[in-house]
């Protein structure tokens, strides 16, 4: 009874402080101090509920749950062409049903630089870093040979990412460059660490009022502990086309360069493409469509530590309206169909072909600068056994909760 008391009592102080904000009729959230500094802070209060709450393609158990999010940011501009700032968060989140519970628990920082170095050049460097530990309480009977035997699986990541970029933005040209490196630590019990490297470049050129090119090429380096490195390399080109003043369209195809060194086939080249269109029906309403395919190869063991090939084509097409329903509601709806297709090269894994739909819908009031409140709820069938092929399995999941911003 204590944790949903000290919940309420949480939301009724963020209510109360907030309300006394906005009755004090200052410029808005965000405390301003010093020369250009800006310190601002947020909490997030919800709770959420779903049928599956195991993600199970039998025995689905429903659960429920609340989350805390609490976050702090202070930004400085450093002149009239750079600018700085750090983000901290913490999310709190637990949830359970009637035997099981599951603990989550994350934090974090983030930094980021930007710069102006001339009228049509930009310079922006972030580095961040975050913890999360996912605690899953296991009751009694989850083992048929110890039946009064509990269960607790602790798994702890640590997550480092470093970014800079370049951009340059002209009358006809627009140009990008991007370095990233990355690196997960998982703990003791699992064991692995893994880095990863990328480079990446991008262009635009507008052939007309109505018409822009594109290009886009990137490189990246998987680097795990405990296997083998991998590299790839991607091309993608296509155009955007203006159709009308409220209609327009963007195609994109291009081929992947995949190198996993230590497998059945070393090298492989798997094509994609994507189509999306977006439609403004009017001030308040937004459309838009997308559809999505790539051909890529997938690895599993044979069971004799043999490393195998199996190809997959992954078709993705996606639909989503957003309304404005007035200057303070929004809501979005959305609709996504994913079909992966099998194409096996041995001899038993040419009926593992996969299929789901998933709907969701949004919405978010905000009362005033400093107190808004959100929805959702979505519905999807994409519980996957692998052993039996079954994906018959569905989900509903219901979020509630409250923003305050200081």
């Amino acid at each position: 009874m204590k944790k949903p008391l000290q919940l309420a009592a949480l939301l009724c102080g963020c209510l109360v402080t907030s309300v006394a904000f906005a009755q004090a009729g200052d410029k808005g959230p965000g405390f301003r101090f010093g020369n250009g500094w800006n310190l601002g802070a947020s909490v997030s209060v919800g709770a959420f509920w779903e049928n599956n709450a195991h993600d199970s393609t039998e025995d689905k158990e429903s659960g429920a749950g609340w989350r805390v999010q609490p976050s702090l940011s202070l930004s400085k501009q450093l002149g009239s062409r750079s600018s700085f700032n750090t983000n901290l968060f913490y999310t709190m989140e637990r949830g359970f049903d009637d035997e099981d519970a599951e603990d989550s628990d994350s934090y974090g920082i983030s930094l980021g630089y930007s710069r102006k170095l001339s009228q049509r050049w930009g310079l922006s460097v972030s580095a961040s870093y975050s913890h999360s530990e996912n605690d899953e309480f296991y009751g009694v009977g989850w083992d048929a040979a110890n039946p009064t035997l509990p269960r607790i699986d602790v798994d702890k990541t640590d997550n480092y990412q470093a970014s800079a970029g370049l951009s340059y933005s002209g009358n006809k040209w627009n140009l990008s460059f991007g370095a990233t490196w990355s690196r997960t630590d998982r703990d003791e019990s699992w064991g692995t660490q893994s880095d990863s490297y990328g480079l990446s470049i991008g262009a635009g050129y507008k052939l007309s009022r109505t018409l822009s090119a594109n290009l886009s090429g990137s490189m990246s380096i998987s680097d795990p502990e405990d296997g083998d490195t991998s590299t790839s390399y991607s091309l993608m080109g296509g155009f955007t086309k203006t159709l009308s003043d409220r209609l327009s369209l963007t195609a994109m195809a291009g081929l992947s360069f995949q190198d996993y060194n230590g497998y059945e086939d070393d090298t492989t080249v798997d094509p994609s493409y994507t189509l999306s269109l977006s439609y403004k029906a009017s001030r308040r309403i937004a459309l838009a469509l997308s559809m999505h395919s790539t051909y890529e190869s997938e690895y599993y063991n044979d069971g004799y530590y043999n490393a195998r090939t199996t190809y997959v084509w992954s078709h993705n097409l996606t639909g989503s309206m957003t309304v404005q329903w007035s200057d303070k509601l929004y809501s979005t709806l959305s609709v996504s169909g994913f079909y992966e297709e099998h194409v096996a090269t041995v001899s038993g894994l040419g009926d593992r072909d996969r299929k789901y739909v998933q709907l969701a819908f949004n919405t978010s009031y905000r009362f005033n600068s400093y107190v808004s409140m959100y929805g959702s709820v979505s519905w999807k069938n994409d519980q996957y056994d692998y052993d039996s092929g079954d994906d018959s399995a569905d989900d509903i999941r219901l979020d509630v909760g409250m923003t305050f911003t200081l």
